[in-house]
């Protein structure tokens, strides 16, 4: 949405800018009407934003852009028009009724219609053209659509350079009737789409003199939900599809030409969006099956995302690890087991993985599980039995891997509890592989691991008592007690692991270490900045008042109850903190913490905190303080 700071009182008073102005990625000039409504400032009146530079027509291209019309109380009104150039010349200028011309040659795209409080009222073309020395030389894009306060009405028309779209709308914006894709130079349409209020029937397609027609309607008594006709309505027809069959429309012909549609009507309405209140975009509609998600089926699909979020780490890890790939070049039982790792990644993880993408965009709800299911696994879900090798005419080897509970899951049943355990079987049995492929890395590997891991270490190590070190040149009293106690408890920590003799042990204490060090680090930066943090506090909470004796502002302490608990309750409660339970577990939680409560001191200074103030009267609890000052208490303590 716009924002501007003119200097002006409030009111209903109409002014007026002219300047610069960004709208998301435009800038340009621009000349607008408004008006001040408390905070807001309203669009009100002629609107017009503009962009050209000859300079830079000359040297290379230019990128200019145009867009104009009305506004009434912040909603775009009346007629607009939407221009946007990309151009370049050759340099060669004419003299015409004393005026230099310029030929250039690009694209110019046009959008023009009315608008009825933001949404499109009436006939909007949209045309893209491709522009040879200032004359048109080809129309690359051309959308005509009638809309009735938004709402798509009647027949429309939709073209590229290769194909024209034709069909039509009921008033309430269902798509009805047949939907036509023409082709250049074919008489007849190439695909068509039956509609009959809105729910989609039959797709037909005509290629190379052959016509193929797939039924698309189900049980007339399904439960039906209207939603957009987007990139999401053509994902639940391709699930909706026999995975037999062959019509393949969905990456070409008519989705294709309406998501090239939408994309520029999205570019409109991003603009409209940033300046007023608008809802621009061609909200065709339609009508699917809806098979509604229970409570259950919520709970197993929380379950699957969480466990194909495990399984897909480990997979990637070994797949890509480069010591194991490696390593089943000369160890058959390294390469039995990347295979099966392989398998699991193609035959579980990638399926489930498309679970869980529709389940983010809003598609499980419009599918069958029974249809789901079979579009995943067209030749069946996998086995436990997870089977790598190869065979030819019969004869090979072929080697099997299963878990040895294998028989308490079931994957049986086209339900989502049937995908849930897929995907706990492949969370446990990559589990499984890793551990057997971890205990075949050699410890001269670890080792070397290890040596690299030590000198990120020392980095570290050196890094914090670095900050230490010159930070506490500022600080004095408990800020630098609580600075020695983080020096401290690194060093203890560094100690600790070099009496460590296990190389897995260390291995795993020095991960801890180095995120310990990071979260100390933040800590000790924490601590340095509580005295400048006190001086904004203070700046914050000061009023302007008028003494009438020397006649001039001063200023006076302001809600000094709420000041003075942060300064004498909650700043030394942290300072103790450090002192005497600060630990590599809680040490970012108490960052979080005290920056938390900074921020809660800047946002009291403008809310109203009489009661508060009463209530801090007696109060000298850190914890209870906190919770009046509505602040989350998340330090864990030990």
């Amino acid at each position: 949405m716009l924002v501007c700071t003119p200097l002006a009182l409030q009111g209903q008073e109409t002014l007026h800018y002219a300047g610069p102005l960004q709208v998301g990625k435009y800038k340009g000039e621009a000349g607008y009407d408004y008006k001040v409504m408390g905070k807001d400032t309203l669009l009100n009146g002629p609107f017009l934003m503009e962009r050209s530079n000859l300079e830079a027509l000359l040297e290379n291209e230019d990128s200019s852009f145009l867009f104009s019309g009305t506004f009434k109380d912040h909603y775009p009104t009346g007629f607009w028009r939407f221009q946007f150039g990309e151009f370049q010349s050759n340099s060669q200028t004419q003299v015409i009724d004393y005026q230099y011309r310029v030929l250039v040659s690009g694209t110019q795209e046009e959008a023009s219609g009315t608008l009825k409080k933001g949404r499109p009222d009436g006939s909007w073309t949209y045309t893209v053209n491709r522009i040879k020395d200032s004359e048109v030389e080809q129309t690359l894009f051309k959308s005509n659509i009638v809309f009735e306060d938004g709402i798509p009405q009647r027949s429309f028309r939709i073209e590229n350079e290769s194909s024209t779209l034709v069909g039509r709308f009921l008033r309430n914006g269902l798509a009805h009737d047949e939907w036509s894709l023409y082709v250049t130079d074919e008489v007849e349409a190439v695909e068509s789409w039956f509609f009959n209020d809105g729910v989609l029937e039959r797709i037909q397609s005509s290629e190379n003199d052959e016509t193929k027609a797939v039924q698309m309607s189900g049980n007339t008594m399904e439960q039906r939900k209207t939603i957009n006709l987007d990139a999401r309505y053509i994902k639940i027809l391709q699930l909706q599809l026999p995975a037999s069959d062959s019509l393949n429309v969905f990456e070409r012909g008519m989705p294709k030409l309406l998501a090239e549609n939408a994309q520029y009507y999205k570019k409109i309405d991003n603009i409209l969006s940033e300046l007023g209140e608008s809802a621009f975009l061609p909200e065709f509609k339609v009508k699917v099956a809806h098979f509604p998600l229970n409570s259950l089926e919520t709970v197993q699909l929380d379950s699957i995302k969480a466990h194909f979020g495990k399984s897909k780490i480990i997979s990637e890890s070994l797949l890509n690890s480069t010591q194991l790939n490696i390593l089943k070049l000369s160890d058959e039982e390294a390469l039995f087991l990347y295979s099966i790792v392989s398998a699991i990644s193609e035959n579980f993880l990638n399926p489930i993985e498309k679970v869980v993408d529709y389940h983010e965009q809003g598609i499980l709800e419009f599918v069958t599980r029974d249809q789901l299911i079979r579009k995943l696994w067209p030749k069946g879900k996998p086995s436990t039995k997870i089977e790598v090798g190869k065979e030819t005419n019969g004869v090979g080897s072929r080697k099997a891997f299963a878990l040895p509970n294998a028989e308490r899951f079931e994957f049986g049943g086209n339900t989502m509890s049937s995908i849930e355990q897929l995907a706990q079987y492949a969370t446990f049995s990559l589990d499984s592989v890793q551990q057997l492929l971890n205990n075949k890395l050699t410890k001269e590997q670890r080792q070397q691991e290890l040596i690299a891991l030590e000198e990120e270490l020392i980095v570290q190590s050196n890094g914090l008592n670095h900050l230490i070190d010159s930070v506490s040149n500022n600080v004095t009293g408990v800020n630098e007690d609580a600075l020695l106690q983080i020096k401290a408890i690194a060093d203890s920590s560094l100690s600790r692991y070099s009496a460590m003799e296990e190389v897995s042990t260390k291995f795993d204490y020095a991960r801890e270490l180095v995120d310990c060090y990071t979260q100390l680090k933040a800590l000790t930066k924490a601590i340095a900045v509580l005295p400048t943090q006190w001086e904004e506090i203070q700046q914050k909470y000061q009023d302007g008042v008028w003494n009438p004796f020397t006649a001039t502002v001063m200023n006076e302490e302001v809600k000094k109850r709420i000041t003075g608990t942060y300064r004498k309750v909650l700043v030394p409660y942290f300072l103790k903190w450090v002192q005497s339970d600060l630990s590599c577990d809680n040490a970012d939680e108490l960052v979080l913490l005290m920056q938390g409560t900074y921020q809660r001191m800047i946002e009291l200074r403008d809310e109203e905190t009489s009661k508060l103030e009463r209530k801090l009267r007696k109060e000298q609890d850190p914890k209870m303080v906190m919770q009046l000052f509505n602040i989350q208490h998340q330090v864990k303590e030990n």
